[in-house]
């Protein structure tokens, strides 16, 4: 976990207005000795370059320190192995699939806001946000929504920096190798059993490779969604005015959907640098990390005027928060549509929601900006 001023006990009540501030207080790239060594980046048009520049920087190791994370396929590739692998498990993203997996989103948020409105209150990080995208995911790969509360559990241990995150990525490992068993014993015709079963550049997976993809597909998803919208529900909680105009005024969606997108990113990812360069006017040598705090670069007041103001009517948001360049997020369509289900089904029929008394919102920062806790409260009548 990277140490961050004004972090108490390794969380805060606002990870993006702390990181916001690093921005403002620090050049727009920075060398820490923290984590092995690394360039922090800050500023949007240097992580876009970052994700396009594939000559000087590579995606080898996007993660901070090295070997924090097991290597798995397709984000931790560069051309050309990266192409075939990211074409199969793009197999999963069809427009027919997306549909199917939004219709169950839907389905899920309004079972889920049926059970908590008459109770008043809720975490929603536990309740709402850790639900509906597994089911939504699980559904998309065909898997068994009894699935749920055991990956929402892990997903939560995975968090490099929180303690145990070892045990889970081993057993992470230990279940994905089970899950790939019980599909070569009992092939159905869901995406994982197309991917154990799939050849790339003409040839059968490698036991590895194979392992990986899976993994890459099964796990890659859980927390994206999960820590955006409740990052989001956190400030609306602090601007209930902002739930009742996204409520009054349906045709806000899009562009709150794209909002939320913007201002409530979730992943620093680094890049490997490939050869002696320059980036925003500092030499960096071949193999330096450079890390990009990608939720800083919808931050940035250079491209996004007043950036901490969330508005819905804003016009030409510009950020990476999906990434750019040949590894753009292959869930980037899967995760609008759930952060626009959660606007149309909890804010557009729940009643104004606020933060529970003596609570405050726990958020933590790493490879991902993560929500650990979110209590609201609410007339259940």
């Amino acid at each position: 976990m990277y140490d961050i001023p004004g972090m108490i006990g390794g969380y805060t009540d606002d990870i993006h207005a702390l990181w916001k501030d690093v921005q403002d207080s620090h050049p727009d790239l920075f060398w820490t000795p923290r984590n092995g060594g690394h360039w922090v980046s800050t500023r949007h048009d240097d992580m876009v370059r970052l994700c396009t520049d594939t000559a000087c920087f590579s995606n080898l190791e996007p993660f901070i320190p090295i070997g924090i994370v097991p290597h798995t396929g397709p984000s931790q590739m560069d051309a050309p192995d990266h192409a075939p692998f990211r074409k199969l498990v793009s197999m999963a993203f069809t427009p027919a699939s997306l549909n199917k997996a939004g219709i169950r989103a839907r389905a899920a948020a309004v079972e889920i806001i049926d059970r908590l409105r008459p109770q008043g209150r809720c975490d929603f990080m536990q309740d709402f946000a850790g639900v509906m995208p597994i089911i939504t995911f699980l559904n998309l790969l065909g898997m068994s929504e009894s699935e749920a509360p055991y990956l929402l559990d892990l997903a939560k241990r995975l968090v490099p920096g929180q303690p145990g995150m070892e045990a889970a990525q081993a057993e992470t490992h230990d279940y994905i190798a089970a899950l790939i068993h019980d599909r070569q014993v009992r092939p159905g015709d869901d995406f994982v059993s197309m991917l154990v079963r799939a050849q790339v550049m003409g040839r059968d997976l490698t036991a590895t490779e194979r392992h990986n993809v899976v993994q890459l597909v099964v796990t890659g998803g859980l927390d994206t969604v999960i820590n955006t919208t409740s990052f989001a529900m956190a400030h609306f909680a602090r601007h209930p005015a902002l739930q009742r105009e996204l409520r009054e005024n349906p045709d806000l969606l899009e562009g709150a959907t794209d909002e939320i997108s913007r201002r409530f990113g979730t992943s620093n990812l680094a890049r490997l640098t490939r050869v002696d360069t320059e980036l925003a006017g500092v030499a960096i040598r071949a193999g330096d990390q450079v890390l990009g705090i990608f939720p800083l670069s919808g931050l940035d007041e250079r491209v996004n005027p007043d950036p901490m103001r969330f508005d819905p009517r804003r016009s030409k948001r510009r950020h990476v928060n999906f990434g750019s360049g040949p590894h753009t997020c292959l869930g980037a369509r899967l995760a609008r549509r759930e952060i626009r289900i959660f606007l149309e089904e909890w804010i557009g029929t729940m009643p104004d929601c606020h933060l529970a008394p003596g609570t405050s919102p726990r958020m933590s920062t790493g490879i991902i900006n993560a929500m650990t806790g979110l209590h609201l409260e609410w007339q259940p009548g």
